[in-house]
């Protein structure tokens, strides 16, 4: 704060003290805050809260929305425009309310650290997690990287925390990645947003195998991607001619050219300083071709069991 200014960062000093100084005091006027191109406005009247606004959100819901900005900046500017009255509880639940979303936000931002990012599930096409509920089970089928935390919460008509909550516990099994840029497939229709049960007797959903293979490559120290190593290349290009030729072995002879022209592309990747990531990526391609060429399902899971054998060997 300077020069009877009042602003401030919400790392540094918390909306909610600040707010709650602010209606001690008796003032009118509005908080703006901004979290990077997201906006709000949150109005006191004579000290207490009346309204707060976001382009997508108005009252205690645009209010929690604010609670998840954790650096966001805001200021606040004397006024006794009139604004609606969208928050009827007083001061102190509302604040309390704020700071108990802004904590939940702060633990699990540690493995989901934006709504933007993409969730990817790391299950390959067949495999069927343990120890999870239906609700996780079915939002690891709509994980496809191509919906954003947010976008996967407006499809399930719930709020984007409770949607975070699932996943971060799916984060911390190893089940999803967050991922920066959508990539996969939009949700099928018949995919269960919210979250269900599969029905007595069926076979839980299976998602498209976009997402990382559990185990990495060869162990090799780490290089700049400037560097040139033959002695690793040579190894990582033998690694992916391992993952094509155990993948031709589960395959029919239709897929070997698919497999192939999947190699090639992963050795051209090798050249070009990718390293582990490529051989990753080869084994990914290959059951991902492998569905989408419609591939017997069996067949796909025999694949995949061989794949990771593969890895866990390596």
């Amino acid at each position: 704060m300077s020069q009877g200014v009042i602003q401030g960062s919400m790392r540094e000093a918390p909306l909610a003290d600040i707010i709650q100084l602010v209606g001690r005091s008796g003032k009118s006027g509005c908080f703006h805050v901004q979290q990077e191109a997201r906006r709000a406005r949150i109005y006191l009247k004579e000290g207490r809260l009346v309204h707060a606004e976001t382009p997508s959100a108005e009252g205690l819901e645009a209010l929690l929305e604010v609670a998840m900005w954790l650096d966001g900046r805001y200021h606040f500017e004397a006024s006794s425009a009139e604004v609606p009255t969208t928050l009827t509880r007083p001061n102190g639940s509302l604040l309390m309310a704020f700071g108990e979303r802004m904590d939940e936000w702060r633990i699990l931002s540690q493995k989901i650290p934006s709504l933007d990012l993409y969730p990817v599930s790391t299950l390959l096409p067949g495999e069927v997690p343990e120890g999870i509920g239906p609700r996780e089970t079915s939002l690891l089928a709509v994980a496809t990287g191509y919906c954003s935390v947010a976008e996967l919460a407006e499809l399930a008509g719930q709020p984007p925390l409770d949607l975070a909550k699932d996943l971060y516990g799916l984060v911390l099994a190893g089940l999803v990645a967050m991922k920066g840029i959508r990539s996969g497939r939009p949700p099928l229709a018949e995919d269960p947003v919210p979250v269900t049960a599969p029905a007595a007797g069926e076979a839980p959903p299976v998602p498209e195998a976009t997402v990382e293979v559990p185990a990495a490559p060869p162990a090799a120290p780490a290089l700049p991607a400037a560097a040139v190593d033959p002695q690793r290349m040579v190894k990582l290009m033998n690694y992916a001619q391992r993952i094509a030729q155990t993948a031709k072995a589960a395959l029919p002879e239709p897929y070997h050219g698919m497999v192939n022209q999947l190699q090639a592309q992963a050795t051209q990747a090798i050249n070009n300083g990718e390293g582990p990531e490529a051989v990753k990526a080869l084994a990914l391609a290959v059951s991902r071709g492998a569905v989408e060429a419609g591939c017997a399902a069996d067949t796909v899971r025999n694949l995949n069991a061989q794949l990771k054998a593969l890895f866990a060997t390596r």
